[in-house]
């Protein structure tokens, strides 16, 4: 028992030297004055032959250590659970999301959305901005652990789109657009909302993760200059990201199921320009022109099947559709000279490229126009404008977080949903570094089944804790190759 009392001696010495304010040290006395209720609580224990003065000795020690132990930082309080910390950030997503519905603002235009994000996470403690000379509306902020992990990048849009002939948000929604002609029918003021609120939570739990989060609010999805400016001016390897995390909402998908596959999951998106030329004429004698419009509408139907008679579907999945038809007279008493057909193409691989033992898609599609073309006498002059690639998720990043994710989220995974026709910018940052990119489910009692680009597009409030949720389990695992955090 000597060595046990010169412990406790020493034990007892260190404690004036740790400092504590006054009321914490009170606050900490109680616990550690309620241990003397052990002495009357535990039974005799005979075989140890204890004498009171032992036992007091040994319950000394016990509260002596116990106390430099607490007051010395070394008994925390209890880790905050991550429902307990969604919760918490729910209200930020809440707020943002009704700010943001309310305020949509188109590509490239979004100051309210830029400055209302800037000052919240300013007001979370942010500190270290990055600003990108080509994406000028764009808010990046940069938040270090201090501990040893991965630097990775959470990325959401901001922007939204126009309305057709000005027409204005339906409203029977909530929120709702108070900018005529102008909606988020994309989802992305939900994104960026769960965005904002993941950034706040884990800079109040920075505990649970490691190395650097990049959290990059990207303007203009929706048109060009979104993602590819921020690769332009080369901000991920300027942060030194490793890798990149998004999500997209699902119409039709329940909320608390998200849905992550390997490989290509959506395809790229090129838009065409077809102008039809031949000879006009009064609408009175068409037998003096080409009767242009009539023979452009007859391209445009065998264009629209090039599809399914061109190309092997199955092994090159394609789709085109014509999206404007135009001729260049005004006239309602003229046949036109020239007729303007625009469109888009989707596919999985570069249009302007053969394939093995096949031409390109561009040079079918190209001959078949002026074979048609010929047949009407037409002379057609064809422009494509690729934009965004396909998106693909790492496959190695996959077979990493995947079995983790099943495991610890709260909701439904689904790790085989089938490659989609829609394409997205996030696709500009794959070829840079390590991606993943999530469907959210956003449906529930009878909202968020509307397609996006609708003007009945909704989403189910639930979604929003749902997508703070899969953002954490991003940032757990992008930084640190695992997730613990339960």
């Amino acid at each position: 028992m000597k060595g046990l009392a010169r412990f406790i001696g020493r034990s007892a010495s260190v404690i004036p030297k740790i400092g504590c304010p006054k009321e914490e040290f009170l606050t900490k006395a109680k616990f550690i004055r309620s241990m003397t209720c052990w002495r009357d609580s535990i039974p005799p224990i005979k075989m140890m032959h204890l004498t009171t003065f032992d036992f007091e000795l040994f319950a000394g020690f016990v509260k002596t250590a116990a106390l430099a132990l607490l007051l010395a930082g070394a008994a925390p309080a209890e880790a905050q659970d991550v429902r307990a910390a969604i919760s918490g950030a729910l209200p930020v997503a809440r707020d943002a999301y009704a700010y943001l519905h309310t305020n949509p603002e188109l590509g490239k235009k979004e100051l309210l959305a830029h400055t209302y994000i800037d000052a919240k996470l300013r007001k979370l403690g942010f500190t270290q901005f990055v600003t990108s000379a080509s994406a000028p509306t764009a808010v990046i902020t940069v938040f270090d652990t201090g501990r040893p992990g991965h630097t990775i990048a959470l990325r959401a849009e901001m922007d939204a789109r126009p309305l057709a002939d000005n027409q204005s948000e339906p409203a029977s929604h909530s929120p709702r657009s108070a900018i005529p002609g102008v909606m988020h029918n994309c989802g992305h003021d939900v994104h960026a909302s769960i965005l904002l609120a993941t950034a706040a939570l884990i800079r109040t739990n920075a505990d649970h993760f490691k190395g650097k989060i990049v959290f990059l609010f990207q303007p203009a999805e929706e048109v060009a200059g979104g993602a590819d400016d921020i690769v332009k001016d080369r901000i991920l390897e300027q942060l030194g990201v490793e890798r990149i995390f998004a999500l997209h909402s699902a119409p039709g998908m329940p909320v608390r199921t998200i849905g992550l596959t390997p490989g290509a999951i959506l395809a790229g998106s090129n838009y065409f320009t077809l102008t039809l030329s031949g000879r006009g004429s009064h609408a009175a004698a068409p037998q003096d022109g080409d009767d242009v419009l009539l023979s452009a509408m007859r391209v445009a139907q065998g264009l629209s099947y090039a599809p399914a008679r061109e190309i092997d579907i199955a092994a090159r999945p394609m789709v085109l559709s014509i999206t404007k038809f135009a001729g260049d007279s005004g006239a309602t008493n003229v046949l036109p000279s020239s007729v303007e057909i625009k469109g888009t193409i989707r596919a999985f691989e570069d249009l302007t490229k053969d394939a093995a033992g096949a031409p390109s898609l561009e040079k079918l599609l190209v001959d078949r126009i002026g074979k048609m073309g010929a047949v009407y006498g037409l002379h057609p002059k064809w422009e494509l404008r690729p934009a965004s690639p396909p998106t693909s998720n790492d496959p190695a990043l996959f077979a990493k977080l995947a079995p983790l994710l099943t495991a610890s989220y709260s909701g439904h995974v689904e790790t085989g949903q089938s490659r989609g026709m829609f394409s997205e910018d996030f696709a500009y940052y794959t070829p840079i570094v390590p991606a993943l990119y999530a469907s959210l489910g956003i449906a529930k009692d009878g909202l968020g089944t509307a397609g996006v680009h609708s003007m009945d597009f909704t989403i189910h409030p639930d979604a929003l804790s749902a997508g703070i949720e899969l953002m954490i389990r991003f940032a757990e695992f992008g930084t640190s190759d695992t997730i613990t955090w339960r």
